[in-house]
């Protein structure tokens, strides 16, 4: 009988853990995805200015900078998007907040430059 009841409980257990959602929603990491894109588009601008020489040859201390902050960027917002999808049931907000930070420096960087 004992056994019987633990293993009803058990299996309680085991349905409600499987049906935790993930307490972050999708359009969160898509402002952030987002938010790295338009970044990306003003560097890769800024960059071929740069390469035709349209803007003075200052520039090239700035685009290495950009890239740093860029690649930072780019592989918190992928870290971020494969944990969410690889852990469903896990929280991500670290993982989020992280990203986020990342395209914010990637930002602040092309602000402190006059990128636009």
């Amino acid at each position: 009988m004992k056994k019987i009841i633990l293993a009803v409980v058990l299996s309680l257990s085991l349905t409600a853990c499987a049906s935790i959602k993930n307490p972050f929603d999708k359009p969160t990491l898509a402002a952030v995805e987002s938010g790295y894109g338009a970044a990306l588009s003003l560097a890769v601008g800024y960059r071929d200015a740069c390469a035709k020489r349209q803007i003075p040859p200052s520039c090239r201390p700035i685009v290495a900078e950009l890239q740093f902050y860029g690649r930072k960027a780019q592989a918190a917002v992928v870290s971020a998007r494969n944990f969410a999808r690889n852990n469903p049931t896990l929280d991500i907000t670290s993982a989020l907040l992280a990203a986020k930070a990342a395209v914010d420096d990637f930002k602040a960087v092309e602000t402190k430059h006059g990128v636009n």
